[in-house]
């Protein structure tokens, strides 16, 4: 009873948001100046969130040929370039061409580690069931739970031994084992809305380092869903008004909201 008391809904990007930096939600919800041009970081990582997207198709389909699967990722990373205004033009409109053809190059750069690592994942795990469980991938849906009032959309989903479980695509830095800690609860998070949905305990989910090539299965945890719990609450105080404290970090620097991230914390921010 007590979780059906909220009045504030959350979405899973505010989570992650709040994962990143508690004070990214309270600007996010009042600074709109922050999000109307997109920097060039901005516009590497969504041509490369979509290139991503199709990373389980290219495993099915090429199999372990090395040149073919490079070749098929250049023509992947071209083609998402050209059609990347279609598929976000709101965001996009005001970004010139040669900004998304700089981006593509950047990223063309990298596609070698990409290529190598699909193809070393595609040798690892062809014993363990994942790259079969990979063709069942399919494009997330939004999803609700009335009982956490959290909505949430995954970038996709997979059929990992019957049950419908999360994958998400992150473009930044992969570490060198496991999972970043945030990116295990935005996993977690979306494991208790697909559970609501189907009714039955989501165990697994899946991360795509897009940017290194690397797939990733994690376990999802009683301790990771006991942290999406504890930060439900602050996010949804939040986003009613309260300021949490600024932390300092490498990121304030690059960060869109630092312009305005100067003014004094409430009392209830030693909540946060």
């Amino acid at each position: 009873m007590f979780l059906k008391k909220h009045k504030t809904n959350v979405n899973i990007s505010e989570l992650v948001l709040y994962f990143s930096c508690p004070r990214k939600v309270y600007y996010a919800q009042r600074d709109s100046r922050a999000s109307a041009t997109l920097s060039f970081p901005q516009v590497e990582h969504m041509i490369l969130r979509e290139t991503g997207l199709s990373y389980p198709e290219l495993l099915k389909t090429y199999s372990s040929k090395d040149e073919e699967l490079f070749r098929a990722l250049e023509e992947l990373l071209f083609r998402t370039a050209e059609e990347i205004k279609f598929i976000h033009p709101e965001e996009l409109a005001d970004v010139p061409a040669d900004i998304i053809e700089e981006a593509t190059g950047n990223l063309q750069s990298g596609l070698r580690n990409i290529s190598d690592n699909l193809l070393s994942f595609l040798r690892t795990e062809s014993d363990t069931g994942l790259v079969r469980q990979l063709e069942s991938f399919r494009p997330g849906s939004l999803f609700h739970s009335e009982l956490l009032g959290l909505s949430g959309i995954p970038a996709g989903i997979v059929d990992i031994d019957g049950t419908l479980s999360p994958l998400i695509i992150k473009t930044g830095r992969c570490p060198d084992n496991g999972l970043w800690a945030n990116d295990r609860l935005h996993l977690a998070a979306l494991a208790m809305l697909l559970e609501e949905a189907g009714a039955s305990p989501v165990k697994t989910g899946i991360a795509t380092y897009a940017r290194q090539g690397v797939i990733r299965r994690m376990n999802i945890r009683s301790d990771d869903r006991r942290q999406v719990l504890s930060v439900l609450p602050k996010v949804r105080r939040i986003k009613d008004g309260s300021m949490p404290d600024r932390k300092e970090s490498a990121l304030c620097e690059n960060c869109a909201h630092s312009p305005v991230c100067n003014v004094q914390s409430s009392l209830a921010s030693k909540f946060f």
